[in-house]
């Protein structure tokens, strides 16, 4: 049976590819996945490892720091052949009026252990010197001799003071001696910065007593036994090895729960690949089934046709296989190399490092799938009798499903829904905090989604024809009267076969459904978030200073604030520190002072600044929670109290700004009445152009060349940046789900082909009479054409609606907490699924069509 088995694979290879396809795809999937999770934990472990240096042993501060005296009694132990002691320094560099976050280093003790390499110049020698990276050089504008400012935070400790210490600026006017090739660093909240030993310990606290973050050894011995003589002393140590273990461990956390993530789409795409599978194998039994009658007829038993069937599957499925697994090694290889030209400054891996895992996992997925997909294929092999090689074969019976399974089915779906809408409630039920409310919904939701899409699934016998039908209902009426033949001839032969045209739906359906409901998921966060920015910022661009708002805002810069293209109107926006005491309760705030006209020109909703009078403050109704009054309340509007000193102030009353969380306004006479002075602070813009990223980063830009060395640049808030910044963020989640899970869909698609291949062969005698009897060959392509049509329009129609419910109540299960929930329609990413379902429905006919028209009516309707 093995020669016999692989020469039925040799003669039926072309339909077998179409089923190879859809392996190659997912396995490629799973291999690359793996690859990729191994490709981040390989370049963290690289990147940890080459911010050591060349250090054998790392020590860490436990209860005790470690100190210099630490670091000498390290150094003067056996094999050990360099300590140093590395502490770190957040800062600020000025120069040419830019400035740039940095993390102040001192310069290594020994070359053995400094992880840095001078590309330009020299590290710094003297204690007027620094080195920066080459990334920090190119944003301040330095060259090697330039003048640069070094600034940072220094904290002393005091026990009388508030926290136990104060802080106080300190800075240093140095030169750039050096320029450093950029880190592999990961997480640094800065551009690392060399300056000398003698400079770092100067301008770290006087008194401090944190020590070094930690010490890097190099020995002449066994990292293993230097490491446990350290640890002798106290302090926690660990060889480089096992630091950077550790360190990758800790960083690549989220990532391994990523790669379980997208292995999870990439079950998605095997299931739908084993739907697409079990049709291929119906195809290829229905097509033998004179072939295997004339086998029972020769003495095979039922036993040896169900292995011969499971062999091929085997045989297919090990080959496609290898074929995906190959395909996604070289799919790694390839995002190395572009990895390598987009020079991202980390130590990234020459090749790919292929693990056990990496081979074993997408073979045996690919062979497995393949395997239970043909067992349902190789029982009906069995079941076909040596009698059917007497006789012409004929389409089989159509058959549904039963009364068990659509109670089942209806059962599923029902509490499934009820579930839905309790996980869509459960926020807004009192007595439950934020997170605790989400955890909740999610897990009932998550819950009801699982057994209602397991319910469409179970009734899918009895959907999918009934939509059939409909839809072609609404075929025929659209149709031009010469084609609503052709129109109802295909219905017929799409819902002929109800179990298998709903097995090929339900594989497109799978696909189209997670599409529409991560696409309508998206576009519900995208216009819930917006409206709460909306609420929130009551102007698109808000600009302040890093000081606070009573921080000086020259002229210059409202003017740059202006002049930038895209910003229709800009105002300054001064602010008084102020004190709102409402009798209940009391707080200190800032105070805008502004006009209801003023206001007018920039604001998103004047109408709600247009209560603004003298007397008035408009307070958002977080800060009225928080002092305990209501609109038409009064307060007393003050200066913040000192001391004993309570300035007297004025009474005012209260408007309350709906959702405007913290923000008060009001009109320069009543803050004046109060005895508050109100210093421009900041601006208030807003935008009339398109691109709102681009306008804000355009106004960062000029506020950063109208800001002097000396004073801090402003930063820009509001509800167009931080829009924009989720906008992006969702949009890019939005591609990649959609990406990966498009797979899936090419998957299902290729089963559209092989149903209707199963079609032509069961319908050969038929279409044959059709064409005895005047039936064109241009009709019959349409008949197929229009088939395909009807079971992937069903397919898409069915999964945008299950993906329009299941994203709603996504959408309202996890937004639910925070406020109003906008339930959104990606009408363009629907009309994109359908397009694209449609045209591949119609480009799956043109195979089976094409072997349809070839034969003629003569051979198809001779008895054989």
């Amino acid at each position: 049976m093995l020669r016999l088995t692989l020469a039925q694979m040799r003669q039926s290879a072309v339909r077998l590819a179409a089923a190879g396809v859809a392996i190659v795809v997912g396995t490629a999937f799973v291999a690359a996945t793996l690859l990729a999770g191994a490709l981040i934990r390989d370049t963290t472990y690289r990147t940890v490892t080459a911010s050591l240096g060349d250090a054998d042993v790392v020590v860490r501060p436990t209860d005790a720091p470690l100190t210099a005296e630490t670091v000498a009694s390290i150094a003067a132990l056996d094999g050990v052949a360099a300590a140093d002691g590395v502490a770190t320094l957040g800062g600020q560099l000025r120069a040419a009026g830019r400035q740039d976050a940095a993390l102040l280093t001192a310069v290594a003790a020994t070359e053995r252990l400094d992880p840095f390499t001078v590309v330009a110049g020299h590290v710094p020698t003297a204690n007027t010197e620094i080195a920066v990276t080459a990334a920090s050089a190119e944003r301040l504008g330095l060259a090697v001799g330039d003048p640069v400012r070094a600034e940072w935070d220094v904290f002393a400790a005091d026990p009388a003071a508030d926290g136990g210490g104060t802080w106080t600026s300190a800075g240093a006017d140095l030169v750039l001696s050096g320029i450093l090739a950029d880190p592999p660093a990961i997480a640094a909240p800065g551009s690392a910065a060399l300056v000398t030993r003698a400079n770092l310990e100067r301008w770290r606290a006087p008194d401090d007593t944190t020590g070094y973050d930690r010490v890097l050894v190099a020995t002449d011995a066994d990292p293993e036994t230097v490491a446990h003589e350290i640890a002798q002393l106290g302090a926690d140590v660990r060889t480089a090895q096992q630091e950077a273990e550790e360190q990758t461990r800790m960083l690549t956390g989220d990532t391994q729960t990523l790669t379980y993530l997208v292995l999870g789409f990439a079950a998605v795409a095997m299931f739908v690949a084993g739907l697409v599978i079990a049709n291929t194998f119906q195809v290829l039994v229905a097509q033998r089934t004179r072939f295997l009658a004339l086998l029972r007829c020769v003495g095979a038993t039922t036993g040896q046709v169900h292995r011969s069937v499971l062999l091929e599957a085997v045989a297919l499925g090990v080959v496609a296989s290898v074929v995906g697994l190959v395909a996604g090694l070289a799919l790694g290889q390839g995002a190395l190399w572009v990895l390598h030209g987009a020079d991202l400054g980390l130590e990234v891996a020459p090749t790919i490092t292929v693990t056990p895992a990496v081979v074993a996992v997408p073979l045996l997925t690919g062979t497995v799938v393949t395997v239970l997909a043909a067992l349902a294929p190789a029982r009906s092999a069995t079941r076909v009798r040596p009698l059917a090689a007497l006789r012409p074969a004929a389409a089989p019976t159509a058959r549904g499903g039963g009364r068990g399974r659509l109670w089942t089915a209806v059962a599923l779906t029902g509490v499934g829904a009820v579930l839905l809408g309790a996980g869509a409630a459960v926020p807004h039920l009192p007595g439950l905090d934020g997170m605790s409310a989400i955890g909740l919904a999610l897990m009932v939701g998550v819950l009801g989604g699982i057994l209602s899409f397991a319910g469409v699934m179970v009734g899918a016998v009895f959907l999918v024809p009934r939509a059939l039908r409909g839809l072609g209902r609404a075929l025929t009426a659209l149709a031009p009267r010469a084609w609503r033949p052709t129109v109802r001839l295909a219905t017929v032969n799409a819902t002929r076969n109800p179990r298998r045209t709903s097995a090929t739906a339900s594989a497109l359906l799978i696909g189209v459904a997670l599409v529409t409901m991560m696409a309508t998921g998206a576009a519900g966060a995208r216009a819930s978030l917006g409206a709460a920015l909306s609420a929130q910022f009551p102007v698109d661009v808000a600009v302040m200073s890093p000081e606070g708002p009573d921080a000086a805002f020259s002229v210059g810069q409202l003017e740059a604030v202006a002049a930038t293209p895209g910003v229709a109107e800009a105002i300054p926006t001064p602010t008084a520190k102020a004190w709102l005491d409402s009798g209940s309760a009391a707080t200190d705030t800032s105070v805008v002072a502004l006009t209801a006209g003023d206001a007018a020109t920039v604001v998103r909703d004047p109408g709600a600044f247009g209560v603004l009078a003298d007397g008035v403050v408009l307070l958002g109704d977080d800060l009225a929670t928080t002092l305990d009054v209501a609109d038409g309340d009064e307060v007393t509007l003050a200066g913040q109290p000192t001391g004993d000193d309570a300035p007297a102030g004025a009474t005012v009353t209260v408007r309350v700004l709906r959702d405007g969380g913290y923000l008060a306004v009001a009109e320069p006479a009543t803050l004046a009445r109060a005895g508050l002075a109100a210093p421009v602070g900041g601006a208030w813009a807003r935008l009339d152009g398109d691109d709102a990223a681009g306008t804000v980063v355009a106004i960062q830009d000029a506020l950063a060349a109208a800001t002097t060395t000396t004073d801090p640049v402003p930063y820009v808030v509001g509800a167009a940046a931080e829009r924009q910044q989720y906008e992006q963020i969702i949009d890019t989640l939005l591609a990649i789900v959609v990406g990966m899970l498009g797979v899936a869909v090419v998957i299902a698609l290729i089963g559209v082909a092989n149903t209707l291949s199963l079609s032509v062969i069961e319908r050969r005698r038929e279409h044959a009479l059709l064409r005895a009897t005047g039936l064109t060959r241009g009709q019959l392509r349409g008949v197929l054409a229009t088939e395909g049509l009807l079971i992937a329009g069903v397919g898409a129609l069915l999964g945008a609606v299950l993906g329009l419910v299941y994203g709603w109540a996504g959408t309202a299960v996890i937004l639910g907490g925070t406020g109003d929930v906008v339930l959104a329609v990606p009408w363009l990413s629907l009309l994109g699924v359908g397009a694209v379902a449609a045209l591949a429905g119609l480009l799956a006919s043109v195979l089976p069509a094409r072997s349809a028209v070839r034969t003629p009516p003569v051979a198809a309707l001779a008895a054989e």
